[in-house]
Formats: structure tokens, sequence, C-alpha cells
């Protein structure tokens, strides 16, 4: 027999163990591990149940400067999605396939390998303290299945990555109320009195509106010397983004209640009420409304209208928008 010859026949027996072996062994692999996060229960699964934040925590994403988080619609619950793009580990979708009172379901599919899913659930071990156990699963295909050992230790280093940052995440939120990097201050206000014009107005026309009605009131106060107690502000009364359109009303804080021809009194009683300071064009405060809207969330807090922005700076005095200071205030109810 010629060394050929062997070399084949060692190459055939070679291939048939291979190929039996992957042919028992199983293609689905799975590995499971918990954390123990310093913050009430709520608050984790409302990181968890929120696609938005996997920016923020995600493996992928602490891993890869280049992530980039793309949603359309609610990023929030069973059947949202959004589309992930990275350099180092291709492009794909997230998905919440499941979402429960206590446990989650959320897929990762990227667009060339094979799906994983992470199933989350989420476990008070006192009002201050969670459990969080994860399992997660993948699968591989014929021959590669025989390497799932590998699969199994890249996957369990892929979760504890993003858990330890899910811990770093949820605790700064509860312990120092830091939202999408705002800071909230939760606080009882003192009574309000304001005057103010009151209207429907398109969305692209609040400014205009504003400014327009501000002047306006100004001139009614002084000619009617009513004391200003404060700086002006926008109440925002319901925001229609269906129908382009927001109830809203310049306003102005004055010392008492006040019945002047041409203008609404509005009364705020002393209420409970969140804070945060926006730093920026009034326009672009989006980001910092949502960051109340997480933090009511996860306090288990209802809001009341009117939404109170108070404009702390003169655009006339000071022309860099970036420079603008406005004090946001949401007044809310405990469930």
């Amino acid at each position: 027999m010629t060394r050929t010859k062997k070399y084949l026949i060692i190459f055939g027996i070679l291939l048939v163990l291979i190929l039996g072996l992957s042919w028992m062994l199983p293609k689905v692999y799975k590995t499971d591990t918990h954390i123990n996060i310093d913050a009430p229960a709520i608050f984790v699964y409302n990181a968890i149940n929120d696609l938005n934040y996997q920016k923020d925590w995600n493996g992928k994403s602490a891993l890869d400067t280049s992530f980039l988080l793309v949603c359309a619609g609610s990023t929030v619950g069973a059947k949202s999605s959004c589309d992930y793009k990275t350099k180092q580990y291709g492009n794909g979708v997230l998905r919440i396939v499941y979402s429960g009172p206590d446990s989650l379901v959320i897929a990762d599919e990227p667009d060339n390998a094979s799906a994983r899913s992470f199933h989350y659930k989420v476990i008070a071990t006192d009002s201050m303290h969670t459990k969080l156990q994860v399992v997660g699963l993948g699968q591989s295909g014929f021959i590669t299945n025989i390497w799932n050992f590998i699969h199994k230790w890249k996957l369990s280093k892929h979760i504890k990555h993003g858990l330890d940052n899910l811990k770093i995440f949820v605790e700064n939120r509860h312990k120092n109320k830091i939202y999408n990097g705002f800071k909230i201050e939760e606080s009882l206000q003192n009574e309000k009195n304001y005057i103010m014009h009151r209207s429907e107005v398109e969305m692209e026309n609040l400014a205009q509106y504003y400014a327009q009605n501000i002047s306006a009131l100004y001139q009614t106060a002084l000619e009617n010397n009513i004391a200003v107690s404060g700086m002006p502000c926008g109440l925002y009364f319901k925001w229609d983004t269906a129908n382009n359109k927001a109830d809203m009303a310049a306003a102005l804080p004055t010392v008492a209640e006040t019945n002047v021809i041409n203008t609404t009194s509005f009364h705020i009683p002393q209420r409970l009420a969140l804070k945060v300071v926006y730093k920026g064009e009034s326009s672009k405060s989006g980001i910092a409304h949502m960051a109340m809207d997480a933090y009511m969330l996860d306090h288990r807090l209802t809001q009341d209208v009117p939404v109170v922005e108070e404009y702390m700076t003169n655009p006339s005095e000071e022309p860099d928008p970036s420079k603008w200071i406005t004090n946001i205030y949401y007044y809310v109810n405990r469930k």
C-alpha cells in the first residue's frame, strides 16, 4: 500500500468520524448566568423592555464604538424591533419576542450569522434589590456544532459583559437619578399663578406663537400693574404628534391670581413635581422629556398637565442657543 493510499484512508476515517460526531451532537448550545443588581426590579425590567437602551448596555455596543441603533416606531415591549449596524459584528436586528410581567425574550438576528435569543427572568429579592437570571440560546450548523463549546464560551462572555453594563446603567438611574444624561429632581412645588394666551398651534408655529404672545403678555402686565414673579414660560396641555398640533400657552408667572381682559388666568396648587434642567434650543429638548418619561415609568408616577417649560435665558441677551437654559417641570401623582 502506497503512502498516498494510507493518507487517503486516514483522511476518510477522520472525515467519517467528524461527520458522525457532528450528526450526533446537538446543534443548539445554551448558557445561563445571573447577576445581582442594587435597584428595584421595575428599574431592571424597564431597562431591558425598551430596545432604545441597548445602546447603553448591550455587549456589542460596549465593545464596538461604531455601534448604531436605528429604531422605527415603538421600542418598548413585544413585537418592537430595532436595526443595528457595527463594523466589528456586522449588521442585524434586535427584537423583543416576548414581554411578560417578570420575564422577557430578546432575539439578536445578525445578517451574517445564526440568530441567538436571550431569556431574562427578573426576580425581586426585596424592594430594593433584584436578581436577574439570563439564559442564552444559539444554534450552529452541521460540522460547526463540533465547536459548540467555543460558541457557548463566546455567548457566555457576551452575556456577562452586557450584564455588567446593565448593572452600572440601572444602578446609576436608581441611585443618582440620571436619565439620558440628565439629573431628575423630585420635589414639592409651591402653588403657581399665571396669566396666559392659550391656543391649539401647529407644531411648526410653536416658537412664533410663543414669541408673539409673550411680548403681548408683558405689555398687558405693564399696563395693568401686574407683578411678574418669575421667568416667562410655555405651558403644554396636549402634544398631538398624530395631527401635528399642540395645545399650548405662552404664560407669565404672577404673584396672585389675576383677571385681566384678553388674558386667561391659570392656577396650579402646591404639587409634587419633577424638574430637569435642559441646556440648548428648546425645540431640541425632546431627549430631556424622554428622560422624564423614563423616570416616571421607573418610579410608578403618572403625569398631570400642564408640562411647564420655564425659559431662564433671554435670547436677545445671549445669542448662542447652546447656552440657553430651560427648566422643565412635570406635575405627577404616585400610582
